[in-house]
C-alpha cells in the first residue's frame, strides 16, 4: 500500500509540473496565435479532411465551471482569473493536422483562447498553434491557413487541446474541431525491391505499399515497377489497401 501511494505521489507530482511548464510562459501555453476565419475549410478534393469533434462535456478542468444543458456548452463563472478547459485528442499517427476549429458564443475577441499541444513521454510541452474567437453568437473560429503540421506516431506522445477563458469574460465554449488529412508515411533508407531503388521517383509510394501489406511484389526480388496491372491485381490492391467489406 507504501508503494502505491508513493506511485500514486509521483503521478500527481508529473501532472503538476506538466501543467505548471504549458503555463511558464503565462496562464496559459505559449501561444502562436494564427489568423482566423469564420469560413469552414474545404472538405473536398483529393486532400479530404477528416473532422475529429470533441465537445465541451469531454474537457475538464481544476477549476469550477457551469454546464449548459440545453446547449451543453460549458462557461466558468465570471473572475477575474485564467480559467482552463483540457482534454486529450485522437488522430491517427501519420495524420496531418490543418485546421482548428473554435465553436463558441461570445461577446469579445480573445475571450477563449484554443491551443493544440504536443506532448512526448518524456513530459516535453511544445505548443502548435492557438486560436482566439471573434465575437459572434454560437459559430465557429478556424485558422485561416492550413497548419500543415504532421503526427509521426502516438507511441509514447500525446496531444492535448487547452481552452483558456480570459479573465472578466463569461463565454459559452461548444467544441472543439479538429481537422486533419492522411499522407504516405515517409520511405525507409533502403529499397526493398530491386527494380525500384532509393533514387526512384515511385519509391516512397512503392515502399508503402509493402509496408502496409498490399503488396509483396514478385519471388525474385522485384516489384514489378513497369509491368501492367490487370483488373483482378487492381481489385486486390484496392480493396486491400481500402480494407472494403459488405453486408452479409
Amino acid at each position: 500500500m507504501d508503494a502505491l501511494r508513493f506511485r500514486r505521489s509521483l503521478g500527481c507530482m508529473a501532472v503538476a509540473l506538466f501543467w505548471a511548464s504549458l503555463a511558464a510562459a503565462g496562464d496559459g501555453p505559449a501561444a502562436r496565435l494564427v489568423p482566423t476565419t469564420r469560413e469552414s475549410p474545404d472538405g473536398y478534393g483529393t486532400s479530404t479532411h477528416t473532422v475529429t469533434v470533441i465537445p465541451a462535456t469531454a474537457f475538464t478542468s481544476d477549476d469550477y465551471y457551469v454546464t449548459d444543458y440545453g446547449s451543453l456548452a460549458r462557461y466558468f463563472p465570471f473572475v477575474d482569473a485564467h480559467r482552463h478547459y483540457r482534454a486529450g485528442v485522437s488522430v491517427p499517427s501519420g495524420a496531418v493536422i490543418d485546421y482548428i476549429g473554435l465553436e463558441c458564443a461570445s461577446s469579445g475577441s480573445g475571450e477563449l483562447t484554443a491551443s493544440l499541444v504536443f506532448v512526448d513521454r518524456s513530459g516535453n510541452v511544445a505548443n502548435i498553434a492557438s486560436l482566439g474567437n471573434t465575437p459572434h453568437g454560437f459559430s465557429t473560429d478556424y485558422n485561416s491557413d492550413p497548419l500543415g503540421w504532421g503526427l509521426d506516431r502516438n507511441v509514447h506522445n500525446e496531444l492535448v487541446i487547452d481552452v483558456d477563458q480570459a479573465p472578466n469574460s463569461e463565454p459559452l465554449f461548444g467544441w472543439i474541431e479538429i481537422w486533419w488529412r492522411r499522407r504516405v508515411s515517409p520511405p525507409p533508407a533502403m529499397a526493398t525491391f530491386t527494380d525500384v531503388p532509393t533514387t526512384h521517383l515511385f519509391f516512397q509510394f512503392v515502399e508503402a505499399l509493402h509496408a502496409a501489406g498490399i503488396t509483396n511484389g514478385y519471388p525474385d526480388g522485384r516489384f514489378g515497377v513497369n509491368d501492367p496491372i490487370t483488373r483482378g491485381q487492381m481489385a486486390v490492391f484496392l480493396s486491400t489497401a481500402l480494407g472494403l467489406n459488405w453486408p452479409y
